[in-house]
């Protein structure tokens, strides 16, 4: 049962990573600014990987192994630092903006 709900994080995070690209590239061809939809992109990029470190703490239920918790760590490092690049990436947009 608890892959299973793994599974629909995961499909939940697809889905809004989808639709934000979907709305950057409407507002590209409504005539908007590629800031805006680099923007767009970026908020995507964040509300996704918040899912993703749900599913990934979801994930830490089933871990039984040494291994597996070297790796659950290794992952949860790696997308907590990209959840902060794109951070970064996103102020300097917005001042790129204003």
């Amino acid at each position: 049962m608890l892959a299973v709900l793994r599974l629909f994080v995961e499909l939940i995070t697809n889905l809004v990573l989808f639709g934000y690209i979907v709305a950057a590239l409407l507002a590209l061809l409504r005539g908007g600014r590629m800031t805006r939809a680099r923007l767009l992109i970026v908020d995507g990029v964040l509300f996704a990987l918040n899912f993703k470190v749900v599913a990934t703490l979801l994930r830490t239920l089933e871990i039984t192994t040494w291994n597996q918790i070297g790796l659950f760590t290794a992952v949860f490092v790696l997308r907590t630092l990209l959840k902060r690049v794109v951070h970064h990436e996103r102020r300097i947009l917005l001042g790129q903006a204003g």
